[in-house]
């Protein structure tokens, strides 16, 4: 089974196994733990993420997916400058599947 890993500057940073093709927000909310979230439908980006490894195990964005990812990462280019998404993968875990068998390593953003 998959592992997920979530780093929090909050508390220790913590390990679940999910399932493949199961909704990374779903499988961690069934194990207990919230993640930050609005709308759960991919248009608000509250949930949004940073996949700091495993990023190849995740099922590809869908348009509604990204296009709500490409308006967050404008949102934070502008606030933060544009180097702070150098080389960082961001998705929405409302959305997110992985569809591989491997290590997936998230942070809240």
């Amino acid at each position: 089974m998959p592992t997920v890993s979530v780093l929090s500057d909050e508390k220790e940073n913590q390990e679940f196994e999910i399932r493949l093709e199961e909704v990374i927000f779903d499988a961690l909310d069934n194990q207990g733990t919230k993640l930050p979230h609005g709308c759960l439908a991919g248009s608000c980006g509250s949930c949004k993420i940073e996949v700091l490894e495993g990023a190849e195990h995740l099922k590809s964005a869908s348009l509604i997916e990204q296009n709500t990812i490409d308006t967050i990462s404008e949102s934070l280019a502008e606030e933060r400058g544009s180097e702070f998404l150098k080389g960082k993968t961001i998705r929405l875990s409302c959305r997110a599947r992985l569809i591989s068998e491997g290590n997936l390593t998230i942070k809240p953003i």
